[in-house]
């Protein structure tokens, strides 16, 4: 069970999970409605918030966001380069 935040810069939470556990489980929940198999489905959801949240304690915060950044290509300069070139670089690619 987690405990209650007390600071302004602890997770959002929703009942019993944090906020990506929760949207997690409402993915599954949508899907499981959509298949007709809801139950299943759920039941699925929760293991994987389990499975999802012994793996998100083992490591540091913020390790989602940054595997996103580094393996997803989110924000990759070599594929998309920025338009305004940086006044301390002298070369432009």
């Amino acid at each position: 069970m987690r405990q209650i935040p007390n600071y302004l810069d602890d997770p959002q939470q929703l009942l019993f999970w944090e906020f990506d556990e929760f949207i997690l489980l409402s993915i599954m929940f949508a899907i499981g409605i959509m298949a007709d198999h809801l139950g299943m489905l759920l039941a699925a959801g929760l293991f994987l918030v389990k499975i999802y949240k012994k793996f998100k304690d083992r490591q540091s915060n913020g390790f989602l966001i940054h595997a996103l950044y580094w393996n997803a290509g989110i924000n990759a300069k070599d594929k998309f380069p920025t338009s305004i070139p940086l006044p301390f670089i002298r070369f432009f690619h």
